[in-house]
This record gives structure tokens, C-alpha cells and sequence, in this order.
């Protein structure tokens, strides 16, 4: 079984303030976690598992079932509900060229690999993937975080 581990290089890049990890479920559950005690992600299978800093399993999702993955930033701990507030449409994905986004402002758009490596930037509300190889990525756009299919 081959194990993936995406290390936490989103929240190095963003303010040391109280950050929240808001997993949507497609069934409409959702999972809320302090940034502060995640330690890193691995991708087992097709489970995302969520270890803390000394390696213990915080909470273990199905990819299938995980709609979207979202990160806050605040002074105060962020209700689910204010989190998903701000929604971003990301089309087509799977993707074969271009993915467009929908519902921000022109701003630094971040493509990840599964293995937390930041593999380009560009700057708008469209990115050009065709240059990658084909898998999944996580798109990082402002506090959010979607994850897409390169076809």
C-alpha cells in the first residue's frame, strides 16, 4: 500500500492565526478541525487521514465522499457555516486544458501536487493545467482548497 503524505505547506504560507480545516462530505456531513493540531495528511488508498503532530490519526475520510476541502482564518474559531458561505464553482474537472473559477476576484491561484509540492501560480480566475500529467491535485485558491482531476 502506498502512502502519500502531503505536508502542511498551506498553512505556511498563510497567517500564524486561528485556522480551521472544514472537510464537506457530499452527504452534507461535515468534519471541523484546529489547523494547530493537524500535523500532516496521508493519502492512504483512497482515504485521506488527518495525523497529529506526533502521528496519531485525528479522523479518516473517504475521497468519494469528500465534496470540498476548505480552510479558515480568523481571530475566533470559524462556524461551518461561515465557511461555506464563500463558495467557488471550479470547471471542468476533470480537466483537460484550462479550469475556470467562479465566484472570486482575480487572485494567486496554487496547484498541488498529492505530495504537497507547489508545481505553478498564476494570478486570475482561470489556470492552465495542461502541462501536468495526468492525476489529482489540490487547487489552492485564496483559503480554499479543491481538488481536481488532470485527464
Amino acid at each position: 500500500m502506498k502512502r502519500f503524505v502531503f505536508f502542511f505547506a498551506l498553512a505556511c504560507v498563510m497567517p500564524m492565526m486561528a485556522m480551521n480545516l472544514l472537510v464537506e462530505h457530499r452527504s452534507g456531513a461535515d468534519l471541523l478541525q484546529d489547523v494547530a493540531k493537524i500535523g500532516k495528511w496521508i493519502y492512504v488508498g483512497d482515504h485521506l487521514q488527518l495525523l497529529d503532530k506526533s502521528g496519531n490519526v485525528l479522523a479518516t475520510e473517504p475521497l468519494a465522499n469528500i465534496k470540498k476541502i476548505t480552510f479558515s482564518i480568523s481571530g475566533e474559531t470559524t462556524a461551518p457555516e461561515t465557511v461555506v458561505a464563500n463558495t467557488i464553482l471550479v470547471y471542468p474537472n476533470p480537466a483537460q486544458d484550462i479550469l475556470i473559477i467562479q465566484g472570486v476576484e482575480e487572485q494567486p491561484l496554487r496547484v498541488y501536487d498529492l505530495q504537497g509540492r507547489l508545481l505553478q501560480t498564476e494570478n486570475g480566475t482561470q489556470i492552465s493545467v495542461g502541462n501536468l500529467a495526468e492525476g489529482t491535485y489540490l487547487l489552492q485558491i485564496g483559503t480554499q482548497v479543491v481538488r481536481f482531476i488532470k485527464n
